[in-house]
């Protein structure tokens, strides 16, 4: 009889787990479709909500409380009068964690990010499920392949939100800055062009207090980070944020290199050590 009523427990058990698997299956199946579509180069998810927005806040706290330590910001009234305007927050990349920097300096502003497509496919899209809710959008960085990206992009400034983007592309975590891309200067100019008004490029520095060597960039940048977020107890040294004055996109040569050039001279400019 207790054998019985043992059994009958375990077959009402595995019942109720079958039943639960079963309705599992259809949010598995828009998971994946989400997944598949955000990490598409150029793919726009909705923009995001009021509680997108508080995950990423809380994202980007978690980082820098583990990663950074404390975050020092000079010319934060380049940022304020930025409010109510067409913007792109164009900040060099030195750091997986710029990731989390950069909403804490938009500090509360709305805005989508670029972000390289390995980080929405990592761990077979978790990335996507975490990172397209909060307002990022995937770019392929491999050359010749990011159009639809920049696409999404002028469409994201066209309607009136702020961008954030790193125009180097990949991030360089021994601190030496590399060469930029166009597609800051391309996205601010067609984006106004669109909206018969005046788009900003809003360029900023991000000085961290301890980089690794240059060792550190002969290892794919998967390892890269991860070995830098292993080692945090000696690269947690604060971050220091200097944000420039802006840009506007009538002010830039016609020709998109030398666009480029007059953009990462702004940012190379910013730097704290040269002061």
């Amino acid at each position: 009889m207790y054998l019985l009523h043992q059994y009958g427990i375990w077959a009402v058990a595995a019942v109720l787990l079958f039943i639960g698997c079963l309705a599992l299956i259809p949010t598995i199946k828009r998971a994946r479709r989400y997944i598949e579509n955000v990490k598409t180069c150029g793919y726009l998810p909705p923009p995001p909500n009021e509680t997108g927005l508080f995950w990423l806040k809380m994202l980007s706290r978690f980082i820098i409380f583990v990663q950074v330590g404390r975050v020092k910001i000079t010319g934060k009234a380049n940022l304020e009068q930025m409010k109510g305007k067409h913007f792109l927050a164009t900040p060099n990349h030195p750091h997986f964690a710029d990731v989390a920097v950069l909403p804490y300096v938009l500090d509360g502003i709305p805005a989508r990010y670029m972000a390289a497509r390995g980080v929405m496919t990592f761990g077979g899209g978790l990335g996507s499920l975490i990172f397209g809710p909060m307002g990022a959008f995937a770019v392929d960085l491999t050359k010749g392949k990011g159009g639809p990206a920049r696409e999404a992009a002028i469409e994201v400034v066209a309607s009136g939100q702020t961008l954030g983007m790193f125009p180097e592309g990949w991030a360089y975590l021994d601190g030496v800055m590399g060469e930029f891309k166009k597609g800051a200067v391309r996205i601010a100019k067609a984006s106004a062009e669109i909206l018969g008004e005046e788009v900003y490029l809003l360029p900023m520095y991000f000085r961290y207090g301890k980089y690794p060597g240059s060792w550190i960039r002969k290892i794919p940048p998967p390892a890269e980070y991860f070995l830098l977020l292993l080692l945090f107890p000696f690269y947690r040294r604060g971050v220091h944020v200097v944000i420039g004055e802006p840009i506007a996109a009538s002010e830039l040569p016609a020709d998109d290199v030398q666009g480029t050039a007059l953009l990462k001279e702004a940012v190379a400019a910013l730097d704290p050590a040269l002061s």
